[in-house]
C-alpha cells in the first residue's frame, strides 16, 4: 500500500464515525467498560479502533512505519481453501509474493500487565432495559482445560435454551429476554462474561439469580442429562464450522495460529467427549472466581436504586 493521504481522511472520518455510533450503544459502553476494568494499564483494556483523538492523530508515516514493520511474510498465516493443489497454490504465491521482504520475527503475544479486581460500575443512560456484564479474567487457548470448561459454560450459560442462567433467569422469572455467558480464550490470556438485558427494576434480581448459579455450578455436580446434551451439541454442532470454503480458510488459520494440529479436526470430538462430571465441577471451581467479578451495569441508575 501506498497509503494515500485522501484515502487516510476517508478511512478516519469512517472510524470516527463508528466510535461515535457506538457511544449510544448500551452493549457497547458495557464492554468497554468491562475491558478497561478487566484490564487497566493494558492495551486490551482499550478499544481497538482507538478515541476520536487518537485516530485524528494518526499519520501517514505512522501508517507506513506500522505496515513495514508488522506486515511481514514471516509473521504471516496463509490458508487457502479451493480446487488447487498444494504445489499449484505455493508455486503461484512464490512467485507474487517473492518481492516481499521479511522483517522481524513475530514476539510472543503482551501478557496483560494488571488484572483489575472485583468491583462495581454503573453507568447512567435513559434507557427501558439495562446492560449487564458480570466477568472476570479467563484463560488462555493452549490452557489443558480449555475443553472441560466449554462443556462447563455451556450448561451455565452458553447452551442458549439449555443453559441454567436462561433458565432460570428469564424461563423460570421471566426477568430477561437475553442471558448467555463464554469464555473468550486467546494466546495467554482469556475473559469470563456472563452477559445478560432486563428491566431497570429487575437488575438486582437477575444479577443476584445469576451469582446464584455461578456458586451453584461450583458447588454441585451436574446431571448426567446435562453433561450428555452438552457433549451432544459440542460435538454435533462442530462440523458446521466447515460447510463452507470460507468458514473452513478461517478454521485452518485459526488451528494454525494456536498450534493446535492439522489432526484437530478428528481428536475434537474425542476431548469433548472425554470430559466428566467431576472434570466439570472441577475447572467451575477453578476457573469460575464469583469473589472476583466485575459487574457493569449500564441503565438508568435512579430506577434501580441503592440496594
Amino acid at each position: 500500500s501506498t497509503f494515500p493521504q485522501e484515502e487516510i481522511d476517508r478511512q478516519k472520518q469512517s472510524i470516527i464515525a463508528s466510535i461515535k455510533a457506538r457511544e449510544e450503544d448500551p452493549g457497547d459502553i458495557a464492554q468497554r467498560r468491562f475491558a478497561a476494568a478487566l484490564y487497566p494499564q493494558s492495551p486490551y483494556g482499550r478499544p481497538v479502533e482507538g478515541s476520536e483523538a487518537s485516530v485524528k492523530g494518526l499519520e501517514q508515516q505512522s501508517l507506513r512505519a506500522f505496515y513495514e514493520r508488522y506486515y511481514r511474510p514471516n509473521r504471516t498465516i496463509l490458508s487457502v481453501v479451493g480446487d488447487i493443489s498444494h504445489q499449484e497454490i505455493a508455486r503461484a504465491l512464490n512467485e507474487a509474493l517473492r518481492a516481499w521482504p521479511k522483517g522481524e520475527p513475530a514476539a510472543p503475544p503482551i501478557a496483560p500487565s494488571k488484572i483489575g479486581t472485583a468491583e462495581t460500575l454503573r453507568v447512567n443512560r435513559e434507557l427501558t432495559q439495562a446492560n449487564i456484564i458480570l466477568g472476570h479474567e479467563g484463560v488462555g487457548r493452549e490452557n489443558p482445560d480449555y475443553y472441560a470448561i466449554q462443556v462447563m459454560n455451556y450448561i451455565l450459560g452458553g447452551g442458549g435454551f439449555s443453559s441454567r442462567t436462561l433458565d432460570s433467569i428469564r424461563n423460570e422469572r421471566g426477568l430477561a429476554y437475553s442471558v448467555y455467558s463464554y469464555f473468550s480464550a486467546e494466546k495467554g490470556h482469556g475473559t469470563f462474561e456472563l452477559v445478560m438485558q432486563t428491566k431497570n427494576e429487575t437488575v438486582l434480581e437477575a444479577i443476584r439469580i445469576a451469582k446464584a448459579e455461578i456458586h451453584r455450578m461450583r458447588e454441585e455436580l451436574v446431571t448426567e442429562g446435562e453433561l450428555s446434551d452438552a457433549k451432544d451439541y459440542l460435538t454435533g454442532s462442530f462440523p458446521l464450522r466447515f460447510d463452507t470454503n470460507r468458514k473452513v480458510a478461517n478454521f485452518l488459520a485459526q488451528v494454525e495460529y494456536f498450534q493446535l494440529g492439522l489432526n484437530y479436526p478428528d481428536r475434537y470430538p474425542d476431548l469433548i467427549r472425554r470430559v466428566t462430571r467431576e472434570d466439570v465441577r472441577r475447572v467451575a471451581q477453578t476457573y469460575l472466581k464469583p469473589e472476583k467479578l466485575i459487574t457493569v451495569i449500564v441503565a438508568n441508575q435512579k430506577k434501580i436504586g441503592d440496594q
